[in-house]
Order: structure tokens, then sequence, then C-alpha cells
């Protein structure tokens, strides 16, 4: 035969495709990367008062209520300069870094990844709603465990490479 000539072998692509099935049916280790990536991403959300949409900023009882727990700010009758000074940097889900630092991958499967935390006023700030004593004072949702547009993008880069057997 002259010219050129493609010779398929049916045996490397079926075992090729194997390889792909295989992977395919269990995600566990390209979940777990992605959820290392996921805590970098939140970590983000928290380092931007809240992304896409920043967070809704903090009211003034919380600044009367942060200066009584710490009256080193406080003079005899007004805010100290290193009060308020503190005060002005402050920004909301950030007073104590608790929650911040708490975020980790909860659970890998097979199937899926769990980011979360487990410090109980997590989801009033994730969610917003009514809190409290009586649960009268509403705080506004400010959601920190949000996947950005990159971010699902970045997952599907990452099944792909993972699917396809790319590092």
């Amino acid at each position: 035969m002259a010219g050129a000539a493609i010779r398929v072998r049916a045996e490397e692509a079926a075992a090729r495709l194997r390889g792909v099935e295989s992977r395919g049916e269990n995600l566990t280790q390209v979940l777990r990367a992605f959820g290392q990536y996921m805590l970098g991403s939140v970590e983000r959300n928290f380092a931007a008062g809240g992304r896409p949409t920043a967070w809704e900023p903090l009211k003034i009882i919380s600044k009367v209520d942060w200066h009584t727990r710490r009256k080193s700010f406080w003079g005899k009758t007004s805010m100290t300069a290193r009060g308020q000074a503190a005060w002005e940097g402050r920004k909301p889900l950030t007073d104590t870094g608790r929650l911040r630092r708490s975020i980790q991958v909860a659970e890998v499967t097979p199937r899926s990844v769990v980011i979360g935390t487990s410090v109980i006023y997590a989801a009033i700030h994730q969610f917003g709603g009514m809190a409290g004593r009586g649960r009268k004072v509403l705080i506004p949702a400010r959601p920190y465990l949000v996947f950005q547009d990159e971010d699902i993008q970045r997952a599907d880069e990452m099944i792909a490479a993972y699917i396809m057997g790319r590092p």
C-alpha cells in the first residue's frame, strides 16, 4: 500500500478505556486534592470579607459589645486611640479567628468531599437568622463556605485530568 497508513490496536485502546473507567469509579484522590484547594478558596472568602458579594458590615451594637469586652480600649468616657485603631481594622467573622481556623476537609468519599466546621455558631453566620437570648437579634447571612465560579472550573479541570490519567 502506497502513501500513509495508521494501525489501531484495539487492545491498547481498550486498556486505556478500562483505566479511565477505573479512575472514574473512585475519585477519592482527586477529591481530597480539590478539598485542599477549596480550603484556600474559603480563606480568600474571609480575606476579602465575602466573595463575590461583600458581607454586610458590622452594626454599631457589635462595636459597643466588642469594646465592653475589652476594657483596655476604653478611657473614662470614650475609646482610646488603641481601641479606635483596633475597631477600624475589624471585619465581620474575624473577632477571634476561631471560625476561620476551624474550616477543614471533614470527609472524602469516592464520590464526594465535605468541607466544613464543627463550631457551634458557624451555621448562623453562614445562613443568617435570629440569635441571642430569646432569638431577638438578627444576624445577617455572611456566607463563607461558597464555591466561586473559578472553583467549579478548577474542579472540572482536576477531575478531567485525573480521569484521563494526567498529573
